[in-house]
């Protein structure tokens, strides 16, 4: 085994600067940092709005989808939502203790179950999605209309 090689001489701050200079980096500029300042930001104004309501922005999306498509298989419900297999589990156990969602097996396949909304989970997320917008106007609103629609772009042609 080699030895390693003796600690380098600790820099100076000016030295560390002018590296960061050459780099181009900046914190304040960086994307994933910006990325991450706005979902905390996303996240708190859906709790403000939701304060109470025992629902998180992930639930509201599976709702909303199965609201959308009717039922679906828990393998296509994580497709359209991104959401993986095992936290997509979790969360519908958890809808379904609630009394949002329902499962049902498949007059097709009875291997698989279908997700669904009960009818509580029906008429929760169509008293909830009018919140969410408001949220998302909310979020948006530093942005003038031209804007919001290149974000958005932006937004999905980065994910």
């Amino acid at each position: 085994m080699k030895d390693a090689p003796p600690p380098a001489k600790r820099r100076s701050q000016a030295e560390i600067d002018a590296s960061l200079e050459v780099i181009g980096y900046k914190l304040e500029d960086h994307y994933a940092h910006l990325v991450r300042l706005v979902h905390q930001r996303a996240t708190a104004l859906f709790q403000q709005a939701f304060e109470g309501q025992n629902i998180t922005p992930t639930q509201l999306a599976i709702m909303a989808t199965l609201l959308r498509y009717g039922p679906l298989s828990q393998i296509a419900l994580g497709r359209i939502t991104a959401i993986d297999t095992a936290t997509l589990s979790t969360m519908l156990r958890r809808l379904q203790d609630m009394g949002l969602v329902e499962r049902t097996a498949s007059e097709v396949d009875q291997r698989v179950n279908l997700v669904h909304l009960s009818p509580m989970g029906e008429d929760n997320t169509l008293r909830m999605l009018p919140l969410s917008l408001a949220v998302r106007e909310q979020l948006l609103a530093p942005l003038k209309p031209k804007d919001r629609e290149r974000f958005i772009a932006a937004l999905r042609l980065l994910a």
